[in-house]
């Protein structure tokens, strides 16, 4: 099976990568806008027709997108989450090759939800902030494209190399500041907060399975377990003195 994955360099698509070469009947081709990618190519700004001509070349059976910016503003987030989307959509439906997609959504298109509540995947999506809006209106673009397609909505990842943007990522570094700087104490903020976190090596095989199987519409990818802030950062502290 070849596979096209798009965005092979970010977090959660290095470790999708790794899972795909680990499986000897996958023939993997990474595509993305860094120099290590088998072929330089950026959704932002590609036109459908340059990609359309790349998938008629490679012929994939799946491609995998992992690509996308979760920073930025609503601008910029728009450019590198739907408009990108719209472009591998567009490229698909003109294409010869009959590609199956696999769009690595986020939990985010959900919005807040409220504590001790379980969020599925028939909850209707009332996401907070620009970030979110960008990730659902991909998402729904996917949905309507008469393609092959599953969306995997992640919930928050966790693992080796976790972003410094990100909730465990901002704990990590803060906790790893006071330890350098010798400070016996560290206060910290917004540690009541819940998240569903999801270990990045399991959303990768969620990504492989999802490659390899018929599933079509949203699939929620998480623990199913709420954790607090304050509970990660007690488990992160406990490491960081073991390190």
């Amino acid at each position: 099976m070849r596979v096209l994955l798009i965005g092979a360099n970010g977090y959660i698509g290095r470790f999708v990568a790794d899972r795909l070469l680990a499986d000897p009947a996958v023939q993997l081709t990474a595509l993305g806008r860094g120099d290590d990618a088998d072929v330089r190519f950026d959704l932002a700004s590609g036109s459908p027709g340059a990609l359309t001509r790349f998938l008629d070349a490679v012929h994939p059976g799946v491609v995998v997108n992992c690509a996308g910016a979760t920073r930025g503003g609503a601008r910029e987030l728009t450019r590198h989450n739907t408009v990108a989307v719209a472009t591998v959509c567009e490229a698909l439906r003109r294409s010869g090759c009959g590609a199956r997609l696999v769009q690595i959504g986020c939990s985010a298109e959900y919005g807040p939800s409220q504590p001790g509540s379980s969020t599925a995947e028939d909850a209707v999506p009332r996401p907070g902030g620009p970030y979110g809006v960008s990730k659902l209106a991909a998402t729904e673009l996917v949905l309507g494209s008469g393609l092959d397609a599953v969306v995997l909505r992640v919930f928050s990842p966790a693992g080796p190399g976790t972003p410094a943007g990100s909730p465990l990522g901002r704990l990590a570094e803060a906790m790893r500041r006071a330890m350098q700087s010798g400070d016996g104490e560290l206060k910290l903020g917004g540690l009541g907060a819940q998240r569903d976190f999801v270990d990045v090596r399991d959303v990768a095989r969620a990504v492989h399975a999802a490659s390899l199987s018929a599933a079509q519409g949203v699939i929620n990818i998480g623990s199913g377990r709420a954790v607090r802030l304050r509970d990660a950062a007690a488990v992160l502290a406990l490491s960081l003195i073991h390190i």
